[in-house]
Order: C-alpha cells, then structure tokens, then sequence
C-alpha cells in the first residue's frame, strides 16, 4: 500500500549528506508514499534567498500526482511512523501536521479551529513548521504554491515580506493563504518528524547573495 502523499523536497549544493539522511528516512516509512521528488539548485542573481526554496518547490509541483504534497526540508528527518500516522486522516482535513520530536518548535493544536480564528492567528504567528504536513494538493495549487513575491529586504535579517501577507517566511505565508481558502487543519499532537538544525551551509549564504 502506498499513501496518496508525494514528498518534495528542496536542496542545493554542499548539503548533499544532510540531504541523503532525508531520503533516507522517507524510504524507512511503515507506509510508502507515492514519490519523493527532489531539486538541488545553487542560488543564482534571478533565484536568490529568501525565496529560493519556494521556487524549486513550486517547479516541483505540477510534478506531483498525489493527492496530498508534503514539503520536507533538506535537513529534516521523518519518524518511521509518520505517514502511518497521518494516513487515517487525510479523507477530512485538507492540512495534517503534527511535532516535532526535538521539542523546540511551537506546539499548538488548532484542529477545527473556525476559520476566522485560524486566519486571524495566523496573521500574527506561526506554529506549524514547514516541514512535515500533509497539504492537500488541489488546495495548494489554488492558493499558487509557496509565495516567491518577497520584497523589501532579506528575511534573514528581518527586513521584508512577502507581497500580500507582508509575512517572511513562505511557508508561513503558505499557512495564511490556505485558511483564508478555507482549509480544514488537523493537529496530530505526538512527535513524528525531526526537525534539523546545525551551522552547516544554507541558501541564505550559498551562491548569490542580496
């Protein structure tokens, strides 16, 4: 059996091992997923940080013939478990997250939350990291993907956002857009994935830099 969610997951050179323990842990899944596509690119004058990563995502998209798209960082590492434990509840809920195993990123459990709350609070934060989740695939498209109109400064230095949410992060962005569509979210409160976080090479000083 294969779960109807396809994994993309973007890269660029210089984290090539990071990005073999992340495969790695897709192909460990308890149940396979339908496709892990993957795009390493180095950042260039025409695709700099802070939107880089969201560029290569949305190149992967109209690649993907799932139901449901999981964006999995290049560092990041899922739990034997975890789309075992999110395939139950993929027939209800449009956006299915669930914690991080390291215990150091926001905890909030939004499920059936109304949606004016959901976009209200999502306006002013952002407790669902942008790796991990299942987004159903048909609602990401409509919502255009990760942003990439980032303007204003470099997010790495708290300067700018993205055109319409002013937020500057895209995956946080992504998060607003989807409730404003109207988005059902399911919180799965246990740790499943692992977050990764180290002083190694990134898009924000790899390559071109603004």
């Amino acid at each position: 059996m294969r779960a109807p969610i396809t994994v993309v997951t973007a890269s660029i050179p210089g984290r090539e091992q990071l990005l073999g323990t992340t495969l790695a842990s897709v192909y460990a899944q308890t149940v396979e997923v339908e496709a892990h596509l993957v795009m390493a690119q180095s950042c260039t004058e025409h695709l700099v940080p802070p939107h880089h990563v969201a560029i290569q995502q949305n190149w992967l998209l109209p690649a993907v013939r799932s139901e449901f798209t999981m964006r999995l960082a290049d560092d990041d590492q899922l739990l034997p478990h975890h789309i075992e434990t999110m395939l139950p509840h993929l027939d209800d809920y449009d956006v299915v997250y669930s914690y991080d195993a390291n215990g150091d990123r926001p905890r909030l459990d939004c499920t059936n939350w109304p949606q004016d709350q959901l976009v209200d609070t999502f306006r002013r934060q952002n407790w669902i990291d942008g790796s991990a989740s299942a987004i159903r695939t048909s609602l990401l498209r409509e919502v255009g993907g990760w942003p990439e109109d980032y303007v204003g400064g470099n997010h790495m230095t708290g300067e700018g956002g993205f055109v319409a949410t002013g937020l500057p992060a895209e995956d946080w962005a992504c998060y607003l857009n989807l409730a404003i569509a109207g988005a059902r979210f399911l919180c799965i409160p246990e740790p499943t994935w692992r977050y990764g976080n180290g002083n190694w090479v990134r898009s924000s000083t790899h390559g071109w830099a603004p």
